[in-house]
């Protein structure tokens, strides 16, 4: 690993004894800035200036204000000016703006925005912390009453209200359209969905999470829908309309509006507004201040701007890259509280300078922690690296202990075998291995280092080789060469372009029935040294299994067996079948995943022109009947409704039917059905429900998988809320077919 920074104290430099501070913007680096300096020194006069009413808040928190989880404004904004003025001696002036800076003269003009006077203060040094702006994009009737962004208390207060109020305005607040799917379109996403409202996401890209490669967001495009959300990728809003009681809907355009239509209508009664925002600059140009090329104010390590005795921290503010060290803009509350404190050391003797970022994050999508650090994949080659990638599909601890798959993308450079970045997915454990490996990154650790970190073991918290320690071992084996790896994406591309490769399948024959890379020949793992001979030792093969471990073993023996050119499947055929289930242009030139074995029968086609879904579970023994019996009594016969099974059980579970008399829907002659081709066929929608890979993707259809809980052997008490989260789907699913359910 790479020499650790020099952590030896400096000597401090003497402060002038009336220096003069004065801070624009009073967020978390402005704040940072003053309470750093004070600590610094108890003589300086410091003054800070906020246009706004509230200061120090947590903005990442009003998402949660919004959908009622925090229950009090007040606990995102427990400091206001008299508490700073009590702490620090700061002078915190709200509704104040700072409208001119005279950098010659190092004055500034403020505007009590109150009473509208003007006056003119002096400083000796002048912080900027002016933040950022939402992004407006041009869309006809984006000022309607209704449409929102969030940036500030104000604006969660107003969203907030406008949900609660509605009602009493005569129009009650039941769906809402999220435009944009970064990390706060998707926190209010989250949290309107847990207000009651039907939430559709329009994405202009054709993937959510816009900062992590597509083949991991993926995963957070199935999440929402598993949520019920209505997510339009590729997708654009081209206007919003409205009448006398505010935002009545928007207009989209793209494929996300629906197949041979040029727009679509999507009524709403709330928009939210989260394309983006872009650094507040407006103060610092005026000030003779540089720009740099992400479009921020270019400092340097110290925080200085390029104009003497002005300085700039927090989201107005360049970064740069620990990698690369070239400038990167990623607006975060945390490192704007590091450039803050680091600026008011700096400006009152002290030694700190700013190390740089890696873009570490983490947000919480419903029931997953989607987390990332350091270049992405498509980053990483974009910025000339030759690499090495890798999946790695582990329990974040024993599955004894209710351990849950953790999701670990990893990029490395072939060349120096340096760790260049992560992304890290699942129910429990993501912040844990996003941390772990940010700090190997930031110290230059290469993967081969990763297996030997000492981490902290117990089942309770962790498998005893970590994901960690496995994500490590991969790599270092791939990238020397005794163990290659070919991501899902890159062997269908390889396919695609002609490339002759053998595929061989080393699971057990269950694990293949439910579903199979295409094209791939079927050798379990014990018979592969016997059935060898099947296979062409000079042409390149890829091995897989189910995640990734068994299909090493099989490589291994393939290449103990003089076959040259042998690769594993990245993450198996779980993370291939993820990819390739959700992938909105799947190349023609693959077939579907292998689905089950069953016989063709003419019994489920129809020619009805009514909407049709067909709800498919594993034993189709409960989940999809409940689905079936909702969606027949809801639709009251205006949709054509199938169940089936890939491998069904011989009777209903007695229990769901139970469930379901107490709502009035008698399932019992929902009896189990085989799943087959013509049924599918038959269906515009085809909804799988929380059988994973036994769950084939059929393309071209209105695909959805909601992942629940399964009923089998379940009581009565287990099943009812399957079944409540089970109608709640139903009725979006509805929504999606343009159907009005009944009451």
């Amino acid at each position: 690993m790479s020499t650790s920074p020099d952590l030896r104290p400096h000597p401090r430099r003497p402060v002038q004894p009336d220096l003069k501070i004065v801070v624009v913007g009073s967020v978390a680096a402005g704040t940072s800035a003053a309470a750093k300096a004070r600590r610094n020194t108890e003589t300086a006069q410091i003054t800070v200036y906020e246009r706004d009413h509230d200061i120090s808040y947590s903005g990442c928190g009003l998402p949660y204000f919004v959908g009622g989880e925090v229950a009090d404004i007040d606990d995102l904004t427990p400091r206001d000016p008299a508490w700073f003025k009590a702490r620090y001696d700061v002078d915190v002036h709200t509704g104040h703006e700072v409208v001119a800076v005279d950098a010659d003269g190092r004055t500034v003009t403020v505007r009590d925005l109150a009473t509208g006077r003007m006056f003119v203060d002096s400083y000796d040094e002048l912080v900027l912390a002016t933040g950022v702006r939402a992004v407006a994009p041009p869309i006809p009737g984006v000022g309607a009453t209704g449409v929102f962004s969030l940036r500030t208390p104000s604006d969660a207060g107003a969203i907030r209200a406008w949900i609660e109020d509605s009602e009493s305005r005569g129009r009650t607040v039941r769906s809402a359209v999220v435009v944009g799917a970064g990390y706060i379109g998707l926190e209010m996403t989250e949290q309107l969905v847990a207000r009651g409202l039907s939430v559709t996401v329009v994405e202009a890209l054709d993937h959510a999470m816009p900062r992590m490669d597509a083949d991991m967001s993926a995963r957070v495009d199935a999440e929402l829908r598993k949520h019920g959300v209505d997510l339009r990728l590729a997708t654009k809003v081209v206007g919003i309309t409205s009448d006398d009681d505010g935002v009545a809907g928007v207009e989209i355009d793209g494929v996300g509006s629906g197949v041979g239509a040029d727009t679509a209508h999507i009524d709403a009664e709330l928009v939210i507004i989260s394309v983006g925002v872009r650094p507040n600059v407006d103060l610092a140009e005026q000030a003779g201040v540089r720009l740099g090329p992400t479009g921020a104010v270019a400092v340097d390590r110290r925080q200085r701007t390029s104009v003497d005795h002005v300085w700039a921290v927090g989201d107005v503010a360049e970064s740069f890259h620990v990698i690369t060290g070239e400038p990167v803009w990623v607006p975060l509350g945390s490192t704007a509280n590091k450039m803050g404190r680091i600026a008011g050391d700096a400006m009152t003797g002290g030694p700190l300078e700013h190390r740089g970022i890696l873009g570490t994050s983490i947000v919480r999508v419903f029931d997953l922690g989607v987390a990332q650090t350091g270049f992405t994949e498509g980053q990483a080659r974009a910025a000339g690296y030759d690499v090495e990638v890798l999946h790695n599909i582990k329990p974040d601890r024993p599955e004894y202990l209710g351990g849950k798959p953790l999701v670990i993308k990893a990029v490395a450079d072939r060349a120096t075998g340096r760790l260049l970045g992560a992304q890290a997915i699942g129910a429990s454990g993501a912040d844990k291995r996003i941390d772990v490996l940010a700090t190997a990154i930031t110290y230059g650790a290469d993967v081969a280092d990763l297996f030997h970190l000492d981490l902290a073991y117990s089942p309770t918290y962790a498998t005893t080789k970590d994901p960690v320690h496995y994500t490590g071992m991969a790599l270092t084996n791939a990238i020397h060469g005794q163990a290659p790896l070919v991501a899902p994406a890159e062997l269908d591309r390889r396919r695609a372009d002609g490339e002759p490769i053998q595929v061989v399948d080393v699971r057990s024959a269950k694990d293949r029935a439910k579903s199979a890379v295409p094209d791939s020949v079927h050798i379990p793992l014990a018979e592969l040294r016997q059935r060898s001979g099947e296979l062409d030792p000079a042409l390149p093969t890829v091995t897989y299994c189910n995640k990734g471990v068994t299909g090493n073993a099989g490589q291994n023996v393939l290449r103990n067996l003089g076959f040259a050119d042998v690769a594993n499947l990245s993450g198996g055929n779980q993370n291939y079948q993820q990819n390739y289930r959700l992938n909105r242009n799947p190349r023609t030139t693959l077939e579907s995943p292998v689905p089950v074995s069953v016989p063709e029968t003419s019994s489920a086609s129809s020619s009805s022109t009514k909407p049709s879904a067909l709800f498919v579970c594993v034993h189709n023994a409960g989940r999809s009947q409940m689905a079936a019996g909702f969606l027949r009594a809801l639709s009251a016969g205006a949709v054509e409704v199938r169940s089936a099974g890939s491998m069904p059980a011989e009777q209903i579970n007695p229990v769901a039917v139970e469930a379901m008399l107490e709502v009035g829907i008698d399932i019992r002659d929902e009896k189990p059905k085989i799943l087959t081709n013509d049924a599918v066929e038959a269906s515009d929608a085809v909804i799988t429900m929380g059988c994973g890979d036994a769950c084939p993707y059929y393309p071209g259809k209105n695909y959805q998988d909601w992942e629940l809980d399964d009923p089998a052997g379940q009581g009565i008490e287990a099943i009812r809320p399957i079944r409540d989260e089970i109608e709640r789907r139903v009725r979006g699913l509805l929504a999606e077919l343009g159907v009005q359910p009944v009451a």
